[in-house]
């Protein structure tokens, strides 16, 4: 087995995040086998999350291209106006810090 880097273009490059669209034709056209992402993006710490990030996880489903995900700082994401347990805040996945791994929106 021979593993190939194919650089995957990208409309805008004042945009750190390729939208998903652009990820199903980039994948789909090029009959991608894999993609490795890291999410956060490095060095911007912008991420994939909520919809779009459950659009790629469909995406390569359908395309049968294996999603590589680093998500090792996925854990470390601090965003919002949100309180510590220790000073009354919930104690759930509601509150800080907020997680935005694509495990989430597995089904198998």
């Amino acid at each position: 087995m021979r593993i190939s880097p194919s650089p995957v273009l990208h409309r805008n490059v004042h945009e750190a995040l390729l939208p998903s669209e652009d990820f199903a034709f980039e994948a789909g056209g090029r009959g991608l086998g894999a993609m490795l992402l890291s999410n956060p993006a490095n060095p911007t710490g912008q991420s994939l999350e909520g919809d779009e990030l459950d659009a790629y996880v469909k995406i390569a489903r359908d395309l049968n291209c294996c999603l590589l995900m680093d998500e090792f700082y996925s854990h470390y994401y601090y965003d919002g106006e949100n309180v510590s347990p220790e000073d009354g805040g919930a104690d759930d996945d509601s509150n800080w810090p907020k997680t935005v791994s694509s495990a989430k929106y597995i089904d198998d």
